[in-house]
């Protein structure tokens, strides 16, 4: 069994994939604009602490890490020469001289071009895998190598390994030494197009991340991607697009966008080629994926032709598409909603029947808005807090039982939408408190009526964040909702302001405040406790405010004036209890408690993984997937016999995994569950408890 730990997991108002970087025009970082741009920062930052030595080192080694964060491409003598500079650059940034920061760079380059020619030439040896060795698993805390010879032997052993494990995913030998040397060639032709304004664009990041790990500096390109998901549209042709090997790749079209009305374009196409209308077409093999998408994006009602190599049974084809761009809605960012009736129940002797309940489940992936459409007109735009209002309205009409509202990896987003959100369940009462960086103090309330007074139950886990903290916190605090998940969310307990700066420089992204529940205690690093905690690998997985460097401590305040509903409280024993036998005859719960012991046992104490250790994981890897396939045969063979099957599943995926909503989720079996337990108390069936869901249907 294996966790795959993310080695960054970016938390802030919303988060943007490569699919959808825009370009846009920059002045330079240099001299003035970047004394303008330090001198921002730390005035606004919510900590207080000047640009001093401390802060220097950190930024120095922020930068040296957000090239090389495994100590394997900088050499001992490199990072020594690097550290004379440890405490000059606060003074080297007060007056706009970013020139140590080119030159980390260009010696980052230097090696890397190292590692590339020296891949090449192992792709042409032949590895021993039956003799066996070791790599460490975590290098971030290891020696550069001392000098050239033991990069090589620490590139030539990481190459080793991962050659093993593309082979035994199934690659043959030389697909996966292919694809290996492509991926650093990749890497190459990527940071060999960066501009001095990239550059500097990591370097101010690198000085901002030095205060906490929530502030960053965000160049033009990224502004506008951090406003297109803050929004959930744009203006394009609705391609999500990748780069691979040189080409720009498309990767999915988006349902309803330009390019899907138009029909020509599918996924795979390679573009090698765009024009403006009736303009010439510029040739974008090697391009790198920001400058391409800068040319296909545009202004809604303006043409853009696309020249595309398709691969078919006859060979590559050129073709030529032209596309009328438009406004594209990013619907999959969108809250989402079903009625789900959990009709067949297995019978308990206490009643006479089973119960027939509604559950309302809403998927809420973040707190979207439309900033610049709520200026425009605040009665008329998107958001989240509009959207699920709308759904708890269609919930009413439909008389649902209880609601289940799913935050897993709900990363935040607008912090007047988690507010508002709150006042849907509670009314206009006091949500969140912030203090500011003089430490005053200000109670933010919720200026909603109630939309839904209903039982409901909120899931949560380690990537729900920042305003999901919010909202699911407040709820908690006033005995609303019936917390379930991991053992606590992510612990993003700051609040970020956009400052937007002048002269085409992009904008800030600074924590200017802390937020605290009413009870008075602070989300920051511990997050929110759920009521009912659920096995998950979460829970042994370094993920959270937590983890990160620089993080601001816990703090607490005085609590608000405020009344806690004692229902859920009072019932919380009973449905623990309940939701634990529960937990404990199901099969994969179970599984999944063997593999947190696995983990915590074999796999977290770790320090290196070897050759064998890599065959041993394959093998029961494989002897897992061989038993699952098993388990299904007979889930089919089972069903085949029953006279009560439903005709026409005959389908594999149909029969064995019957509780679907988006896939299994027998968390969110669990949850339904646990809610029905609680809907059944507030009847005063207290002593009733469902024990298993035979069959959940859609609506």
């Amino acid at each position: 069994m294996k966790i795959k730990l993310l080695t960054a997991f970016f938390i802030s108002f919303l988060f943007i994939g490569e699919s959808f970087l825009i370009q846009a025009q920059q002045a330079p970082l240099t001299g003035r604009n970047v004394i303008m741009i330090v001198n921002r920062l730390v005035s606004m930052h919510y900590s207080l602490q000047p640009l001093d030595d401390s802060i220097s080192r950190k930024t120095l080694t922020n930068f040296v890490n957000r090239f090389d964060p495994q100590h394997i491409y900088f050499l001992k003598s490199d990072v020594e020469e690097f550290n004379k500079y440890e405490n000059r650059i606060d003074d080297l940034l007060r007056r706009g001289n970013v020139q140590l920061a080119l030159h980390i760079f260009t010696r980052f380059k230097t090696r890397l071009s190292q590692r590339l020619e020296y891949l090449e030439e192992l792709a042409n040896e032949d590895f021993d895998f039956s003799k066996d060795g070791s790599w460490m698993i975590d290098r971030k805390e290891a020696p550069y190598p001392e000098n050239l010879e033991d990069a090589k032997q620490l590139w030539r052993l990481r190459f080793k390994f991962d050659l093993l494990a593309l082979t035994l995913g199934e690659s043959s030998v030389k697909e996966a030494k292919d694809r290996l040397v492509r991926q650093i060639r990749s890497s190459w032709k990527n940071f060999s197009q960066y501009d001095d304004n990239e550059v500097v664009s990591t370097y101010l990041t690198s000085l901002a991340s030095a205060y906490d790990p929530h502030s960053t500096y965000m160049a033009p390109p990224d502004k506008k991607n951090f406003d297109i998901n803050i929004r959930l549209s744009l203006e394009g042709i609705g391609a999500v697009l990748r780069w691979e090997d040189g080409y720009t790749v498309v990767n999915s079209i988006v349902p309803g966008g330009a390019a899907k009305r138009e029909g020509s374009l599918k996924v795979g196409d390679r573009i090698i080629g765009v024009a403006q209308g009736e303009k010439p077409f510029e040739n974008v093999i090697d391009q790198r994926l920001n400058d391409v998408v800068q040319q296909i994006r545009g202004k809604r009602g303006t043409i853009v032709r696309l020249r595309v190599m398709r691969k078919t049974k006859d060979g590559d084809t050129i073709l030529t598409i032209a596309i009328e761009r438009d406004r594209i809605v990013l619907k999959e960012g969108e809250a989402k909603s079903v009625i789900l009736k959990t009709d067949t129940l297995e019978q308990d002797e206490r009643f006479n029947a089973p119960r027939e309940n509604k559950i309302g489940f809403i998927r809420l992936p973040s707190f979207y808005t439309d900033f610049e459409g709520r200026r425009r007109d605040p009665s008329n735009y998107k958001s989240a807090y509009r959207d699920v209002r709308k759904i708890l309205e269609n919930f009413n009409e439909e008389k649902v039982n209880g609601v289940v509202l799913d935050l897993r990896n709900n990363g935040g987003g607008g912090l007047d939408e988690a507010i508002n959100m709150a006042g849907l369940f509670i009314g206009r009462k006091p949500i969140v408190v912030i203090r500011n960086s003089g430490r005053d103090v200000e109670v933010k309330r919720s200026r909603q009526d109630v939309v839904y007074k209903g039982p409901l139950l909120i899931m949560l886990n380690r990537y729900s964040a920042s305003a999901s903290e919010i909202l699911a916190g407040a709820l908690q605090d006033y005995g609303r909702a019936i917390l379930v998940g991991d053992e606590t969310t992510f612990g993003k307990g700051t609040v970020q302001h956009i400052d937007t700066l002048p002269g085409q420089l992009g904008a800030l992204k600074v924590t200017i405040a802390q937020f605290y529940r009413v009870a008075g205690g602070s989300t920051q690093n511990k997050g929110v406790e759920p009521d009912i905690v659920l096995p998950s690998l979460n829970n042994v997985s370094e993920v959270g405010e937590a983890f990160l460097e620089n993080a601001l401590p816990w703090q607490k305040i005085e609590p608000r004036n405020y009344r806690q509903d004692k229902d859920i409280p009072n019932y919380l024993p009973k449905l623990r209890k309940a939701s634990e036998k529960r937990v404990m005859e199901h099969e994969d719960f179970q599984k999944i408690k063997r593999d947190l012991d696995e983990y915590v046992e074999k796999i977290k104490p770790r320090e290196f993984t070897s050759i064998s250790e890599l065959q041993d994981d394959h093998r029961r890897n494989e002897e897992r997937k061989q038993k699952r396939q098993e388990e299904i045969a007979q889930q089919i063979a089972e069903a085949s016999n029953k006279d009560e099957a439903a005709e026409g599943m005959d389908s594999e995926e149909e029969i064995s995994e019957p509780n679907n909503f988006d896939g299994k989720d027998f968390y969110l079996e669990e949850s339904i569950l646990i809610l029905e337990d609680y809907i059944e108390h507030l009847k005063g069936n207290k002593d009733r408890s469902v024990t298993k869901v035979e069959n959940l249907t859609v609506e």
